[in-house]
């Protein structure tokens, strides 16, 4: 489980990625990176805007680049 103060700075990060005009994918791609634990990242993105029927592959495990 990822600590409020930790969530709220990846949030904001994510935020600041949305309005610099990146989509859902590399958002996700952003939580994977920091350690956001998978079953978080879907409670994560409509609070950005993002709808999960968006783009279903993006929270795919799969999206994530080394």
């Amino acid at each position: 489980m990822t600590s409020n103060f930790m969530r709220t700075v990846h949030l904001k990060t994510a935020q600041q990625f949305k309005e610099q005009g990146h989509d859902v994918q590399y958002v996700v791609k952003h939580f994977h990176k920091v350690g956001i634990p998978e079953d978080e990242i879907p409670e994560l993105l409509p609070l950005l805007g993002f709808g999960l029927d968006a783009d279903p592959l993006a929270l795919s495990n799969k999206s994530r680049r080394s």
